[in-house]
């Protein structure tokens, strides 16, 4: 695995570090595990937390909060201290009905920003929207749905902190600063 590259700054608030492990899925979820233990002992906070289904889960009042996306090779992994982290890493590849997938996912807005995009830029903004669209569902732990103005008031608490690309990915992070369930995982 190579060393951990901060694509947000140390005291952001959500800390984007991107992990590169060429394995297969199950390596690089052990991988990500072991940088997590190890970076929240550098940090002097506890390390210790409970797996779920959609990763470690911290426990209650814990420091920290993480999350995690895996895309090819590469892990984003993100930290806060000041509520509940959503990071997400996706690139652009266009390709038959992408514009069904906007309105479907991403909403009318975004849809049609994506539309009157130059074509050769259509894929990179699609990611990007992707890529904050499931950045702001994990900070708020919902699953995929479709775009609809009940979903945006729930994904309204959660907001974009910081996006990147980065080597062809679009890494983005939202927080929910609201910690009431810190500890679900995500």
């Amino acid at each position: 695995m190579s060393p951990a590259l901060c694509l947000s700054g140390e005291g952001a608030a959500v800390e984007l570090w991107l992990l590169r492990a060429a394995a297969a899925r199950q390596r690089q979820r052990q991988a990500a595990r072991d940088w997590l233990a190890a970076e929240l002992a550098r940090r002097g906070a506890g390390v210790s937390w409970t797996e779920s289904a959609k990763g470690p889960r911290m426990p209650a009042g814990a420091r920290w909060q993480s999350s995690f996306s895996y895309c090819g090779p590469y892990i984003l992994c993100g930290l806060s201290r000041l509520g509940v982290p959503g990071v997400d890493l996706a690139g652009g590849e266009s390709w038959p009905g992408d514009a069904d997938v906007a309105r479907l996912y991403l909403g009318p807005a975004a849809a049609g920003g994506l539309a009157a995009s130059p074509p050769a830029g259509r894929a990179d903004a699609f990611a990007r929207a992707w890529s904050a669209l499931e950045a702001r569902l994990k900070a708020c732990r919902r699953g995929l749905e479709e775009y609809s103005p009940e979903r945006e008031r729930h994904l309204a608490a959660a907001g974009i902190t910081c996006q990147v690309r980065h080597e062809g990915l679009w890494a983005s992070a939202a927080l929910r600063p609201d910690a009431a369930d810190a500890g679900l995982g995500g």
